[in-house]
């Protein structure tokens, strides 16, 4: 190609194919020199196309505009059509990235390029850049970031550590990216309450339980070739889901979205297509099959009931964790599962392997695992395990009780009993039986003790500092108030003689009344100190001697195969006998200085 190619064009990268083909000439072999290019636009009231004055498109129109559909907009470039030749300076090798809707472009440039530091490389960087975004169909000078200062910035670091190392992007456009819509939805949060995987959900008053998100309009938007982005519609699905039981819900609603709150204890249910907060459920049963753990929480007033129909399976399957307030279980516990509630009935049997915790009443019909209440009734605990306050069994094969008391109406064999109080018990049917009065073995009495203990160590330690400061406060007094008599009697002196006393005779009386009030205070709190100290010890002894207040009463005949035990909380000494024949109250007693055990028929 000799002679150049001059022409409008709309389009550069078809004109530059259109004349490659005229000329019987590759394309790439073909490049071009921007002269100039104007910019047109056809807005909402416009009935033929206006000229743009400058680059400035936000002077003529506005944002709403630029992004609406009905909004046009054009450029027209004057180009000159060459032959490819490399420029003499400047190799600059570079690609121009986009988004995906073409709001955003920027020019990655490779660090092979070859940019000299030389008077006009701004203005060739800019001018390569600017041929390249018209071979890729992008508008130019609207849309434009600081390319000016973008350019500035590249070769700023150029001079100040070198030439590049690793790919360098430089934005070069930027315009009006779509907004996309926001479908409506429903946020189940009270689902998010709980840590667990879990059938049932507890909420408590004022809990966030669920939210309803308002459809939100997006917005179109104008990418950097001009071309116009049209967003969809939001999708409305959900604006009938939520129906709730306005006596147990309320509403909250704002321009978001509408927030739905708890209004009593319980958990959420929809029934019917209706939210409500329920107290009570009822299953059949409750396996990792069927329901997985149901951990609610004991702090949510929620009422399980568990009514199993068929005898040979598990209510409370293998592994199953509960966690509610009142459970009522019909059948059985299985094997590793773990119970939690303030009230418990059941009505079948535990396996030895299960554990239940319970804040007030257990009501078991046939214990063999581990249970922790305040209070148990069980009609046969066999080999299981019970710690509580109140113990009530009628049949014992077996196991082992920790408790401050403990009722028992048949005991038979290889029973361990351990009381704060008492241990009363109808008759007793075996032997090997260990029924032990042990203060110091019940955990809230060796709690309390060591930490009055620990009460008594603190104080008595501040006790001797307190004393050791106060004496040594009261020496100091001694030494700086020894001439104190002549102060008075000076005072006194001038006083009688109507004349007044000196100002340094004042102040030293006064400092003096002060420092003996003072010293009279520190004295009497070290009174209240000691006082309160004793008074401490005095009480822990008294605690100490719950062991001569418990007793054991059995209202049958022993047969001399069970030993009871009194074990001393204080020294830990064992008083122990297995009696024989009819003895219904065996008590420790202090004679003394010994203790011996009592027995009265």
């Amino acid at each position: 190609m000799n002679t150049p190619v001059i022409l409008i064009s709309t389009n550069v990268m078809n004109d530059l194919l259109s004349v490659a083909k005229d000329q019987r000439i590759p394309a790439d072999g073909l490049d071009f020199d921007l002269l100039s290019y104007e910019t047109y636009y056809k807005g909402t009231v416009d009935e033929e196309w206006q000229h743009l004055i400058g680059n400035n498109l936000l002077e003529s129109t506005t944002e709403v505009e630029i992004r609406s559909s009905v909004f046009l907009l054009r450029q027209e470039y004057q180009i000159r059509i060459r032959k490819l030749t490399p420029h003499p300076y400047l190799d600059l090798r570079f690609t121009i990235a986009t988004d995906k809707h073409k709001t955003k472009a920027v020019a990655i440039i490779d660090p092979r390029s070859t940019i000299p530091l030389k008077k006009g490389v701004q203005e060739w960087i800019k001018d390569a850049i600017m041929r390249k975004q018209l071979r890729h169909g992008l508008m130019i000078g609207i849309f434009d970031v600081n390319i000016d200062q973008e350019i500035n910035r590249l070769l700023l670091k150029i001079q100040k550590e070198g030439p590049l190392k690793e790919p360098y992007r430089l934005p070069i456009s930027e315009c009006f990216p779509p907004v996309q819509p926001i479908s409506d939805k429903v946020l189940l949060h009270y689902k998010e309450l709980s840590k667990t995987n879990t059938l049932i959900h507890g909420v408590q008053p004022g809990d966030l339980i669920l939210e309803y998100i308002f459809p939100k309009h997006g917005r179109d938007g104008r990418s950097c070739d001009g071309e116009h982005i049209e967003v969809d519609e939001p999708s409305v699905k959900y604006a009938k889901y939520i129906v709730i039981d306005e006596k147990t819900i309320t509403s909250q609603e704002d321009s978001a979205s509408i927030r739905f709150y708890a209004n009593a204890s319980g958990y959420v249910q929809r029934h019917k297509g209706i939210f409500s907060i329920s107290h009570e459920l009822q299953i059949e049963s409750a396996s990792f099959k069927k329901t997985g753990s149901i951990e609610a929480g004991i702090d949510k007033e929620i009422s399980l009931k568990i009514k199993k129909k068929v005898s040979n399976e598990d209510s409370i399957g293998s592994g199953v964790n509960i966690d509610v307030q009142k459970l009522d279980v019909s059948g059985t516990v299985g094997s590793n599962s773990n119970i939690q509630a303030c009230e418990v009935n059941i009505g079948a049997q535990t396996h030895k392997k299960s554990q239940i915790n319970v804040t007030e009443v257990a009501t078991i019909h046939l214990h063999r695992g581990n249970l922790k209440a305040k209070e148990a009734n069980i009609d046969i605990l066999e080999a299981g395990k019970i710690e509580a306050e109140i113990v009530r069994i009628k049949t014992m094969v077996g196991g082992e009780i920790v408790a401050h008391k403990v009722y028992i109406d048949t005991l038979h064999s290889n029973a361990k009993i351990t009381a704060l109080e008492l241990i009363e018990i109808q008759r007793i049917e075996g032997g090997g039986n260990n029924l032990i009065i042990n203060p110091d073995g019940i955990e809230s009495y060796h709690e309390k003790i060591a930490s009055m203990e620990m009460n008594i160590r603190d104080k008595t330690s501040r006790l001797q500092e307190h004393s050791k400061e106060f004496i040594t406060k009261q020496l100091s007094f001694k030494e700086k108030n020894s001439r104190i008599k002549q102060f008075q009697l000076r005072v006194l002196e001038a006083q009688k003689n109507g004349k007044e006393p000196t100002r340094g005779d004042v102040v030293r009386l006064m400092q003096y009344k002060a420092e003996a009030n003072a010293l009279k205070e520190f004295s009497e709190k070290l009174k209240e100190d000691e006082l309160s100290l004793h008074a401490l010890r005095d009480e822990l002894e008294k605690i100490y001697a719950a062991d001569i207040h418990a007793e054991i009463i059995h209202h049958n005949l022993y047969n001399g195969h069970n030993r009871v035990v009194f074990i001393d909380p204080k020294t830990h000494r064992e008083y122990a006998i297995s009696p024989e024949g009819k003895v219904t109250h065996i008590r420790l007693r202090q004679v003394g200085d010994e203790k011996k055990l009592l027995l009265e028929s």
